[in-house]
């Protein structure tokens, strides 16, 4: 099975191509992304670019299942994701797996929005699809803490509760859909196995010079990916 990964370049795109490297079962593993000379000799490097649409077509062609990972621009996002789902529906790619969001909706224009379009997208036009929503990374919320030290200000979650989960296990969740079978039509959520207070995590983190941090309220009314 050719099973193709959009957005291979990320943090996230590279863990999903090293965990399908590691799985057995002989699969042909298709890195995409805009730096293709980047990937690993043990994967196939293709160039696809969410910006220019017409790249992606000749980046999925042949593949038989795809993961596609949204870039970070929320103002791009969500013409991003449709462009890069009308390829693959166009590339006749069998089965199609969408990286969203927790809290994913219509409502929230600056974050949510553009994945919720995304998944609506989706469900509308994808021959056989899957919805992975994932969490806010715990490897974030350590480098905001350690990008606050200077000011003790640690901003973005204000008071919110969050379920933080690793990286590595939403990557690992990502393949297990990509090489399993049963999981057409369903959606998914990435979590932490409970909801962290903020200001707990804070509390844990290392102190400023001045031996203080603390957080900045924010608009953001849920938890979404970093």
């Amino acid at each position: 099975m050719r099973i193709g990964v959009s957005g291979a370049n990320g943090h996230l795109g590279r863990a999903v191509v090293s965990e399908l490297l590691q799985r057995p079962g002989g699969h042909e593993v298709v890195a995409i992304t805009r730096t293709p000379e980047t990937v690993s000799e043990s994967a196939q490097g293709r160039f696809g670019d969410y910006n220019r649409p017409e790249s992606l077509a000749e980046a999925y062609a042949g593949l038989d299942r795809l993961l596609i990972i949204p870039t970070v621009d929320p103002g791009k996002r969500r013409a991003q994701n449709a462009a890069a789902i009308d390829a693959a529906v166009k590339a006749s790619i069998e089965h199609i797996v969408f990286m969203s969001g927790a809290g994913a909706r219509q409502e929230e224009e600056l974050l949510g929005a553009s994945y919720w379009w995304g998944e609506q997208h989706l469900i509308a036009t994808a021959p056989a699809w899957t919805i992975l929503r994932m969490n806010f990374y715990a490897e974030a919320l350590v480098q905001m803490a350690r990008a606050s030290l200077d000011q003790g200000v640690l901003t973005g979650l204000a008071e919110n509760r969050v379920a933080f989960v690793a990286r590595d296990d939403v990557a690992a969740a990502a393949v297990g859909i990509l090489i399993g079978e049963g999981h057409a039509g369903a959606i998914y959520s990435a979590t932490g196995p409970s909801a962290c207070p903020v200001r707990n995590a804070r509390a844990s983190s290392p102190r400023s010079p001045a031996g203080r941090s603390r957080s900045v309220s924010s608009r953001r009314s849920n938890c979404a990916p970093a």
